[in-house]
């Protein structure tokens, strides 16, 4: 699947969860230890900032303050446009991109972009009660990408040790424990 193709799905899984999120549910407990969803959806949204000033080869930024708003799907919708747009200049997955925590290729980062917006996607769902149902592909094909991601993936304030589950649990329910949450 084209890298550009996969953030496309992935962040429309995740802004549709993102719809689905209540003013009540903002202070939720989220998969993610140190997140409610208040929290995991400015992480979310600074995430979608910071790759498109480094896919348009400015220098990203953490951002600072509440990114949520008063509309965080319209937040989420903006920023996924404006990522999409960036990533589909030509060149740009061939470049070396400038990201807060050192240099990294496009492919890299587009490798967890896709990875970010589809396991929070489900963080989301979970913590707010939604169908935590991901698109089988993408769940298959991202479960592909992060593999050789492992090591990065376990250093400490990534995604934590990986979940131990049964063989005869499902792809998603694997990918999910793969990526240091209880399915």
């Amino acid at each position: 699947m084209d890298p550009i193709e996969r953030i496309d799905r992935a962040t429309a899984v995740a802004g549709d969860r993102v719809k689905g999120v209540k003013p009540a549910d903002m202070s939720k407990p989220t998969p993610c230890p140190d997140f409610d969803v208040r929290a995991l959806l400015n992480h979310m949204l600074g995430g979608l900032s910071m790759l498109t000033a480094a896919a348009a080869g400015d220098e990203p930024a953490v951002p600072e303050g509440d990114q949520v708003g008063a509309d965080p799907a319209a937040a989420y919708d903006e920023r996924r446009g404006a990522l999409l747009a960036a990533m589909r200049v030509p060149g740009v997955i061939d470049r070396t991109w400038e990201m807060p925590f050192g240099p990294m290729t496009g492919e890299m980062m587009a490798g967890i972009a896709f990875m970010e917006n589809l396991t929070h996607a489900w963080d989301v769902a979970k913590a707010t009660g939604q169908d935590t149902t991901l698109p089988p592909d993408l769940v298959a094909e991202c479960a592909r990408v992060v593999n050789p991601m492992d090591a990065m993936l376990r250093t400490p304030g990534v995604c934590g040790p990986a979940v131990k589950v049964p063989d005869t649990s499902s792809p998603q329910d694997k990918f999910i424990a793969f990526m240091g949450r209880n399915p």
